[in-house]
C-alpha cells in the first residue's frame, strides 16, 4: 500500500474539488459525494474493480479508488475524474431503463458476441461524455489519457479509441495513440468515423449506440483478441455495472424495431451506399435478425425470455433468473388482465325488527325472545309457544362479491417448450388467468404436470402471487400428458369454498383418461368427482382439431366438464381474456 499521507492529501484535495465537479454540469445538481476508499480492499468490497472510479445507478452513488489514483499519477486531475463519474450519471447512460435501452441496442449489433455489450456500452458512454468536457467545458480530459497511456495498455483496439480521440479533439496523430506500430489506414477511417458518430448523436446518444456497436464490431469478434483488448481497457469501465443490484426494470419485453433498424454500418452510410440485398443476407447470417431477438408472444412484438434474461443480466449481473422470467410473463399479460375490481361504497345498513316466528329446538338458545314467547302464552313449550324475532335490512342495495377459487393445471409434458427459454403461450394464459383471479380477490392453485413423470404446483390455493408465477414459470419436460391423479388432492373432498377448474392440455390427456388407475377408481370417475366436489364448472382447453376424439369428448361432457378447443397456441390467449372477464370482472 502507498503512503498513507499520500493517500490522505489525495483525499482532502478531491474532496475540495466535489463541488466544483458537479457545477461543470449544473449548478444546482444534488448528488451525494463519492464513496471515498482508501485501499484496493475497500475498493473491493464496494465492488470496484480493475479501474480507479464507478458509478451504481441504484443509490446515484460514484466510488472512488484513491490508491489507484496515487498509483496512476492521476491525483492532479480530480475535476476531471469526478465530473466524468457525474456525467454517466446526469448524461449518459443516466438511469437503469435507459442503460438496458442501450444495452439492448448494442446487443442488436454484436450477434454472437452479446456479452460485449456492456464494455462497448460503457466506452460508448465516456466519448461522449469526454468530448462534452473537453470540448465544451475545457477540462483536461486528454491529459488524463496520455496520464494512464502506457505500452501495456496499447492493443489494436485501444489504438482505435486513442485514435477516435485524437479526431474529436485535433490532436497530433500519437499524442494519445502513442504506440504508431499499431496504426493503420483502417484504424483511421474507423477513428474519423466514430468521432463523427459522437458529435452527431451527442444529443440523441441511444440512436447512436447501434452504429457505435457495429463500428468496433470486427475489433472484437475473436475471443483471444476480444480478452486481450479486456485486459488493456480494464482501467476506463467506470460504468460495466452499473446496474448491479437492480430490482425489476418494466418496459423491456416487447421488441425494439427502432433499435433494431439502427443497426447500420457507418463505413457503408458514409459513402452514401444503401444496403443492398446481398447486404441483408449477410446481415442475417450473422445472426442480425429480428427473428433471433424477439418477434416472439402476443402480435409478435416481444423479445423471446431467453434474450430479455440474457439482457436483464447485463443490467444487472446479480438478477435472479426465476424472478426475471415472472416478471417477463407478467409484464406481457398485463394488458389482458381484468381491470382491478371497484369497490362499491353504499350508506350502511341496520339490521331493523320485522316481525316474530316460532323459535324451534334447532335454534341457537341466543335467539329466544323471552317477552314475547311470555306475552304470547305463559305455558312456554319449545317450538310451540317460543318465539323468535325476525329482521331485516333498511338497505336493499348492498352488494357482495365473492369470486370462486381458481385451479390452474397445465400440461408440462415432453412437447412443451421451456419457458424460460422460449416462449410459451401455456404459461402466458395460465398468467393471465391467474393474476385476474388474484385481482378479483379469489385464491388460486397452479400446478405443472407431465406424467407419468414429475408434477409441481403450489401449496393449496394461495394469494400470493410470486409463488404462484414461479409455479406456473418453471419446466418439467416429463411424460406425455396432465395426470388426472393431480386432481385428487384438492377436490377428492368438498373444499370449504368452491372453484373453477381450468387444465390446458391436448389429445393425449383422452389416454391419461383410460389408464390404468391400479385402483377401482378409474380417471374418468376421478376427474367427474373432482368438478362435482369443485361446486363451479371444469373447462379442458384442448390444442386439438375440434373433429378429433370426438366420442371421447362426449364422453367427458357428459359428466360436466366444458371443452374449448384452440387450433394453434396462439389462441390460448383470447381463451383466458374471455374466461377471466367472464368469471372475475365485476361491471
Amino acid at each position: 500500500m502507498h503512503n498513507q499521507s499520500e493517500i490522505e492529501a489525495t483525499l482532502a484535495l478531491w474532496k475540495s474539488h466535489w463541488q466544483q465537479a458537479k457545477l461543470e454540469w449544473n449548478p444546482l445538481l444534488r448528488l451525494q459525494e463519492p464513496i471515498w476508499c482508501s485501499s484496493h480492499e475497500e475498493a473491493r468490497k464496494e465492488g470496484l474493480t480493475g479501474s480507479f472510479a464507478m458509478i451504481r445507478l441504484t443509490d446515484h452513488r460514484i466510488v472512488i479508488n484513491l490508491e489507484e489514483i496515487v498509483e496512476l499519477k492521476i491525483t492532479d486531475y480530480a475535476v476531471e475524474v469526478l465530473a466524468h463519474e457525474i456525467g454517466h450519471h446526469i448524461f449518459t447512460p443516466a438511469n437503469l431503463y435507459d442503460n438496458a435501452i442501450l444495452l439492448n441496442r448494442i446487443r442488436f449489433a454484436l450477434p454472437g458476441i452479446e456479452d460485449r455489450a456492456p464494455m462497448v456500452s460503457n466506452l460508448y458512454a465516456d466519448f461522449l461524455i469526454n468530448d462534452k468536457l473537453q470540448r465544451i467545458n475545457q477540462l483536461r480530459m486528454s491529459e488524463v489519457y496520455q496520464a494512464i497511456n502506457s505500452e501495456d495498455n496499447f492493443s489494436e483496439f485501444w489504438t482505435l479509441m486513442m485514435r477516435t480521440y485524437e479526431y474529436l479533439w485535433r490532436l497530433n496523430r500519437g499524442a494519445l495513440a502513442t504506440n504508431l506500430s499499431l496504426h493503420s489506414k483502417k484504424i483511421d477511417a474507423d477513428a474519423s468515423l466514430l468521432a463523427s458518430l459522437v458529435r452527431s448523436y451527442a444529443k440523441n446518444w441511444i440512436h447512436g449506440g447501434g452504429r457505435f456497436a457495429v463500428m468496433v464490431y470486427p475489433y472484437l469478434m475473436e475471443d483471444k483478441t476480444f480478452q486481450d483488448s479486456r485486459k488493456k481497457i480494464l482501467v476506463l469501465l467506470d460504468a460495466e455495472d452499473a446496474g448491479k443490484g437492480a430490482m425489476d426494470i418494466s418496459g423491456m419485453t416487447q421488441l425494439d424495431l427502432e433499435g433494431y433498424d439502427e443497426v447500420i454500418d457507418m463505413r457503408k452510410e458514409a459513402i452514401s451506399l444503401k444496403e443492398s440485398d446481398a447486404d441483408k443476407k449477410k446481415k442475417k447470417s450473422l445472426g442480425i435478425d429480428k427473428n433471433k431477438f424477439g418477434g416472439q408472444g402476443p402480435r409478435n412484438g416481444y423479445m423471446g425470455p431467453g434474450s430479455y434474461i440474457d439482457l436483464m443480466k447485463q443490467v444487472n449481473a446479480n438478477a435472479d433468473e426465476q424472478r426475471l422470467v415472472n416478471a417477463y410473463y407478467k409484464e406481457i399479460a398485463l394488458p389482458h388482465l381484468i381491470d382491478f375490481p371497484v369497490e362499491s361504497s353504499e350508506n350502511l345498513s341496520m339490521d331493523l325488527p320485522e316481525g316474530l316466528e316460532t323459535w324451534d329446538i334447532g335454534d341457537p338458545i341466543e335467539e329466544v325472545d323471552w317477552l314475547q314467547s311470555a306475552i304470547a302464552s305463559p305455558a312456554l313449550i319449545p317450538g310451540l309457544t317460543t318465539q323468535k324475532r325476525t329482521y331485516g335490512s333498511d338497505s336493499d342495495t348492498v352488494l357482495s362479491e365473492n369470486p370462486l377459487n381458481l385451479y390452474i393445471g397445465i400440461d408440462c409434458s415432453g412437447s412443451m417448450v421451456n419457458p424460460k427459454q422460449n416462449f410459451s403461450w401455456p404459461v402466458l394464459a395460465a398468467t393471465v388467468l391467474g393474476l385476474s383471479a388474484l385481482r378479483a380477490g379469489a385464491s388460486v392453485m397452479g400446478c405443472l404436470s407431465g406424467e407419468p413423470g414429475d408434477y409441481l404446483e403450489t401449496d393449496g390455493f394461495i394469494t400470493d402471487e410470486t409463488d404462484l408465477l414461479t409455479t406456473l414459470t418453471s419446466y418439467l419436460g416429463t411424460g406425455y400428458a396432465y395426470g388426472i391423479e393431480r386432481l385428487r388432492k384438492p377436490f377428492e373432498e368438498k373444499p370449504t369454498k368452491k372453484s373453477h377448474i381450468v387444465i390446458v392440455t391436448d389429445n393425449d390427456i383422452f389416454s391419461m383418461l383410460d389408464s390404468d388407475t391400479q385402483t377401482e377408481q378409474t380417471h374418468w370417475e376421478l376427474a367427474e368427482l373432482a368438478l362435482k366436489n369443485a361446486g363451479g364448472h371444469g373447462t379442458m382447453v384442448l390444442h386439438s382439431q375440434p373433429d378429433y376424439n370426438k366420442d371421447l369428448v362426449i364422453r367427458l361432457k357428459s359428466i360436466g366438464w366444458n371443452v374449448y378447443y384452440v387450433t394453434n397456441e396462439a389462441e390460448l390467449l383470447k381463451f383466458a381474456f374471455e374466461f377471466s372477464q367472464q368469471n372475475y370482472a365485476y361491471v
